[in-house]
Formats: structure tokens, C-alpha cells, sequence
């Protein structure tokens, strides 16, 4: 049975078989891929973060203080983390009408939002860049706003919600491949596609 707003499954329907799989902390190639990607995107806006404020300018200025940096980026660290992974949970209790379920996987150094339902493309690519969308858009206004000083404090907080997001880059760059009808269980750091049986790709 459908939910009525036609985006997700409660059960898998009938006709469909499963299509594949991803598992991104067992799997050792997809994990090495993801983690090279983020190490990627960190250089990346490390270099583009100079571009804007050099780092000698904030970290020499007199009211730098390392212990307070160092400080609000462990906590700022944490606290993202758990900001993200509630964004994710938001969204899914809106498609779904039910709560997420909330982990975190200490050996891969993951945590995870997951829902037992079947999402439809649209709505699990919603779900999946929900976070980095909406703490992006909030970081960008702040690091527009913060005097330079204050800039790296929460810029590397960016730095991390965009390499951080790059397992759910990489699950839509997947899913965007897929089959059209495709369905989603997402496992939290695994999941597993549906496609009808007689699918057509296109």
C-alpha cells in the first residue's frame, strides 16, 4: 500500500526485484572511493577558503584565540553531525509520516538516519541532500556576516558538512543512474534497490 502522497512504499510492492546494493562501510573499494572524494573536496575548499580570507590574516589577528578555534571546531564538529543527521530524519518523517531511526557505525566513523520504508527516486534524493542544502545555505549567510577573524571558525564547519555530505553525493550520483521506478530501503549505511521485474532503461 502506497502512502498518499504517492513518494514512498511501506512494503515493497509487488513486481519488483531487488536491483542492487551499496554498502558503504563494508564494502572496502566503496569506502576507499568515498573517502578519497571527501579528501578531494576538503583540498578543494581549503584552497577556495584562502581565496577568500587568508589564513594569516584571521589566525594572526589579536583577537584570535587557538584554544576557543580548536574548541568550536570540536563542538562544532558534534553538533553538526547530530544537525545533520536530523535533517535527514526530518525529511523522512515527512514523507512517511514516521519517525527515523538514528545510529551511528563507530568502526566506519558514520552515523545514519534510516527509515524502513521504499522511497521513490525523487523524494530519497530530496532526503539525501537535505542536509548539506540547508547547512550550507546557513554557513554561507553566517561566513557572509562573521568578521574575518571569526571566519575559519565556521568555515571549517562548512569544509565538513560538504565532504561529510559526500556519501549521500555519491548514493544520488548512483540512484540518479538507476531505473526511473526505481525504489530505495535505505539501511543507513547500506541500502538496497528495487526495480520492476520488466523494467526498460532509458
Amino acid at each position: 500500500m502506497m502512502n498518499n502522497k504517492n513518494l514512498a512504499y511501506p512494503a515493497l510492492p509487488a513486481g519488483y526485484d531487488l536491483y542492487g546494493t551499496l554498502d558503504m562501510a563494508k564494502d572496502r573499494s566503496e569506502f576507499i572511493r568515498i573517502n578519497i572524494g571527501g579528501l578531494i573536496i576538503v583540498a578543494a575548499m581549503f584552497v577556495l577558503g584562502c581565496m577568500r580570507v587568508p589564513p594569516r590574516i584571521a589566525f594572526a589577528a589579536e583577537e584570535f584565540n587557538i584554544i576557543v578555534f580548536i574548541a568550536a571546531l570540536v563542538v562544532g564538529s558534534i553538533v553538526y553531525i547530530l544537525a545533520h543527521e536530523w535533517v535527514h530524519g526530518v525529511v523522512i518523517r515527512i514523507v512517511t509520516g514516521e519517525k527515523a531511526e538514528f545510529g551511528v557505525v563507530p568502526k566506519a566513523g558514520m552515523a545514519y538516519a534510516r527509515s524502513s520504508w521504499f522511497f521513490t527516486k525523487a523524494p530519497y534524493i530530496v532526503i539525501a541532500l537535505a542536509p548539506v542544502i540547508v547547512w550550507g545555505t546557513i554557513f554561507e549567510y553566517f561566513l557572509g556576516e562573521l568578521p574575518e577573524v571569526y571566519f575559519w571558525h565556521l568555515y571549517m564547519l562548512q569544509i565538513f558538512n560538504i565532504s561529510g555530505a559526500v556519501g549521500d553525493l555519491y548514493v544520488t550520483w548512483k540512484v540518479l543512474r538507476m531505473p526511473k521506478d526505481l525504489l530505495i530501503l535505505d539501511q543507513g549505511t547500506s541500502m538496497k534497490f528495487f526495480a520492476p521485474v520488466n523494467f526498460s532503461e532509458e
